[in-house]
């Protein structure tokens, strides 16, 4: 028990402490310190104390900054390339998922005064890799990926270049013009991901005095100006609702969870989606109401939260809690539930021996204060909060979830557990899938609980073709 609830927290941890959308302000990062940058498939020169370069080669260079997840509205950097007709490209690479995976802007110097007026119109380019490369892009959508540079710096000088993200809006700017030399509507799925510089070309690329501004923070979970109440009748539920699009619901996690742990998905997800978010009775900003908590309850309050908003079927992810009542608002309600994302809980048989769950403020207070703090602050009955929890203990105990509940689901559904989960085992994930018809598993190695804070990558790409797939 002590060892699952020191995971659980180490996970909440790693995640507001790499989250970009936890960093306030300007910063400027240090170009000359080799100790913060990864670098790949090229050698580095160093060209004075706070900035660095690439020497020449024949392999694409990355120069990227270590440990730094993060989503950016702003860029800004000095960058000098060469005049080397065909061979010097000099960037930057941002929401980079791996060395294959990110989105680049980046210039060709030798373009800048070229003779030939439609080179010059190819001076400044984007591409989002591995998909869209820049052939691609010129090929299906010529003149709409790349331009010239406005006031056109010398190609052998350093320029300064700055890039404003407001998604999906990308514009570049250089030596501080107000015209932009070129914008451009992303084109990569991903809204966060490290940053690097990108050299391509026998020659030479040199980079200083980077700044970046992280994106302000959405305050998910008490969003007030999206944020609503839905009266189940005995408990009036919060509710936020993101983008436009196909619905999808998110049912958070229990004790701990709530739904700022969504923060990835639903960045993610409003890009193509609406997305509803709904906290749990006696979770967050939602009440406790009167009876005792089940998991035939909490999907029956989903269902009404849902019909109150959409009459259309919709996806529903669901996490620890919110998996179990997303098997049962699909087994009871086949008619709302298109499809089911079932992350980290398995079946839970009334006759299986279980370990006995007793959460107490007293015991939360005491492993995470800072966030149990912030959760108790949101809540509108604060006084109750011991009651829930004594509920929640009661939920966990006594009720159960088993094969009456999984055959009756009818609608695709993706499980997704971690394989070193210490709550439900892949063993117990596998026993759940085979009570799901045509149901299917994706098992991330070396991760626990929380494989989303775990491992964002594996677990988005394999959720995402489920969710798109007709």
């Amino acid at each position: 028990m002590q060892k699952t609830i020191r995971f659980v927290l180490f996970a909440l941890l790693v995640v507001y402490a790499c989250s970009p959308l936890y960093v306030q302000g300007q910063r400027k990062i240090d170009v000359g310190d080799r100790n913060l940058w990864q670098i790949y498939d090229r050698e580095l020169q160093f060209i004075s104390k706070d900035s660095m370069g690439f020497k020449p080669s024949d392999s694409i260079g990355l120069w990227v900054l270590k440990n730094e997840v993060m989503s950016l509205s702003a860029i800004e950097f000095d960058v000098k390339g060469e005049n080397k007709m065909g061979d010097n490209f000099v960037g930057l690479a941002f929401n980079m998922q791996d060395q294959r995976t990110f989105e680049t802007i980046y210039f060709r110097p030798f373009n800048f005064y070229n003779a030939d007026t439609m080179r010059r119109s190819r001076s400044v380019q984007y591409m989002s890799l591995p998909t869209y490369p820049w052939n691609k892009l010129r090929d299906e959508h010529p003149g709409k990926y790349e331009n010239r540079v406005i006031q056109a710096p010398n190609p052998d000088q350093w320029f300064h270049v700055k890039i404003t993200i407001n998604a999906p809006e990308i514009k570049v700017y250089v030596n501080n013009n107000p015209t932009p030399s070129l914008v451009v509507n992303s084109l990569s799925l991903h809204t966060s991901g490290k940053i690097g510089f990108w050299v391509q070309g026998n020659s030479r690329g040199s980079f200083a005095n980077l700044v970046i501004t992280p994106a302000a923070k959405v305050p998910f979970g008490n969003n007030a100006a999206v944020g609503k109440y839905f009266n189940v009748g005995d408990a009036q539920l919060y509710y936020e609702i993101y983008g436009q699009g196909k619905p999808i619901v998110l049912l958070h996690g229990g004790v701990y969870g709530y739904i700022d742990e969504f923060e990835s998905f639903i960045y993610q997800l409003a890009q193509t989606n609406q997305v509803i978010c709904i906290a749990t009775r006696g979770h967050g900003k939602s009440y406790i109401g009167n009876t005792p908590f089940s998991w035939q309850q909490r999907a029956e309050d989903a269902y009404k939260v849902i019909r109150s908003i959409t009459k259309d079927s919709v996806m529903v992810l669901g996490f620890s809690d919110g998996a179990a009542t997303g098997y049962k608002l699909a087994a009871l309600h086949p008619e709302v539930v298109s499809k089911l994302v079932a992350i980290g809980f398995a079946d839970t048989p009334k006759e299986r021996k279980r370990e006995k769950f007793n959460y107490t403020p007293e015991l939360l207070m005491g492993q995470a204060k800072t966030l149990f703090e912030g959760r108790k602050a949101l809540m509108p009955e604060p006084e109750r909060w011991g009651q829930a929890l004594t509920w929640l203990n009661k939920l966990y105990n006594d009720d159960y979830l088993s094969k009456e509940t999984f055959t009756k689901i009818k609608c695709p559904v993706l499980l997704m557990t971690g394989d070193e989960d210490h709550y439900h085992s892949a063993a117990s994930m596998i026993s759940v899938s085979k009570a799901i018809p045509g149901s299917q598993l994706s098992v991330i190695p070396g991760c626990g609980h929380v494989v989303f804070f775990c491992n964002w990558p594996a677990v988005w790409e394999s959720i995402r073709p489920f969710l798109i797939r007709q």
